[in-house]
């Protein structure tokens, strides 16, 4: 770790431009408020998530970031977490695993991206109902992808706010009951899942947090 911030001495400010956040917010915290100012949980969050961009210290942000919360106390408050469910389902899996498979393919200059989306011919096919992408969602990739049971197609968009995220979309069976969205933390990524119709959803962000990605599954929730 001093290594690499010996050779990157920008991010190495980064860090402790964080850490002096961290620290202000925990003399905010330790101030009694409660329930907590939403402000402070923003902050968290954008903490969080400064963390977690720094692709190239990815692996290191969860220890960087315990380390700091724990010495300034801040584990009792339990902001940053948002506990996956027991038992997650296997679809969640199929979706990293595609979120995996679209990673190694951009990173091939010999796999052009495919950003056609005909929303037509993908029900038509997998009988998949892609939701209604909001405004200013730009789609990057489109790859049909392998699921437990069918096949499914999972699509990169940009978001604003958000950057890159996944929407992987696989058939479901008509007479299935509905459950409800619902979004939390998993394999280092924050997870909506959501179904509608005849289809289930996973969206997957690297970087953000399932607050943030809930309000986005609800956007496309309401388009479907």
């Amino acid at each position: 770790m001093a290594d690499y911030f010996a050779a990157h001495p920008d991010r190495a400010a980064d860090v402790l431009v964080d850490a002096r956040h961290a620290e202000a917010l925990r003399l905010a915290l330790d101030a009694g408020q409660a329930p907590t100012p939403q402000a402070l949980v923003a902050e968290a969050r954008r903490l969080e998530g400064s963390f977690r961009r720094r692709r190239r210290i990815r692996r290191l942000a969860p220890v960087l970031l315990g380390a700091m919360l724990f010495g300034a106390g801040w584990l009792g408050h339990g902001l940053l977490r948002t506990a996956a469910p027991p038992g997650v389902p296997p679809v969640v899996e199929a979706a990293l695993d595609a979120q995996a498979a679209l990673d190694r393919r951009h990173a091939m200059l010999s796999q052009a991206e495919s950003a056609v989306l005909d929303v037509e011919e993908i029900g038509a096919a997998l009988g998949v109902e892609v939701p209604q992408i909001p405004a200013g969602w730009i789609v990057r990739d489109v790859q049909v992808v392998a699921a437990p049971d069918r096949p499914a197609v999972a699509i990169a968009f940009d978001v604003p706010e958000l950057g890159r995220v996944l929407l992987f979309s696989t058939a479901r069976a008509a007479d299935d009951t509905l459950d409800p969205l619902t979004a939390f933390e998993y394999a280092d990524n924050a997870v909506a899942m959501f179904e509608q119709g005849h289809s289930a959803y996973v969206l997957l962000d690297t970087a953000g947090h399932p607050d943030q990605l809930r309000t986005s599954a609800t956007l496309l929730l309401r388009r479907g």
